[in-house]
């Protein structure tokens, strides 16, 4: 069972958890100041509720986002080589989960070339992890040939050869 009531907002479209403690999570909000305008209003209707609510203590403690890097990427690869911060279970999840050490948080990292970004402390480390990854993710481009190439010519069978011809280099 879980201990909190749910409350939830139309504007800003957020959801609070409100424990006994009298602590709030809020969930949904789409900026620092969406949640800060979310708590608030959470904190007056309880205070309608005569309940003695003040709202203080106001903290972000965890940022999640999203993006995508418009490109498939090997997974299977990026595991091989970062084995120590990553861990793959296709047949459980569809997505490689990346611990990154600095900043600290984890990125949830699927073929397609989404992200989800998970456990920072504020949008300054989002933007270091991407920048931090995408030159890594590069590595695992995964290089699909052009249809033409799927007729069994001969001599086009690895992603080097590809880079050459989407270069204009004669092969």
């Amino acid at each position: 069972r879980f201990s909190a009531v749910i409350m939830r907002l139309r504007d800003p479209k957020t959801t609070a958890l409100i424990f006994g403690s009298g602590k709030i999570v809020i969930t949904g909000g789409t900026s620092e100041e969406s949640c800060r305008l979310a708590a608030r209003k959470f904190t007056r209707v309880i205070q309608k509720l005569n309940f003695p609510a003040k709202f203080t203590e106001f903290k972000v403690r965890n940022v999640m986002g999203t993006c995508d890097i418009r490109f498939p990427i090997r997974l299977e690869g990026l595991l091989n080589d970062h084995a120590r911060f990553s861990s793959y279970e296709p047949e459980l999840f569809p997505g490689l989960i990346y611990k990154l050490v600095e900043p600290k948080l984890t990125l949830l990292i699927f073929v397609s070339g989404k992200i989800v970004l998970c456990g920072a402390r504020d949008s300054n480390h989002l933007h270091q992890a991407i920048d931090k990854m995408y030159p890594v993710l590069l590595q695992y481009r995964k290089m699909t040939a052009p249809p033409s190439l799927m007729t069994g010519k001969p001599g086009y069978e690895d992603s080097e050869d590809l880079d050459r011809l989407e270069s204009g280099t004669n092969v």
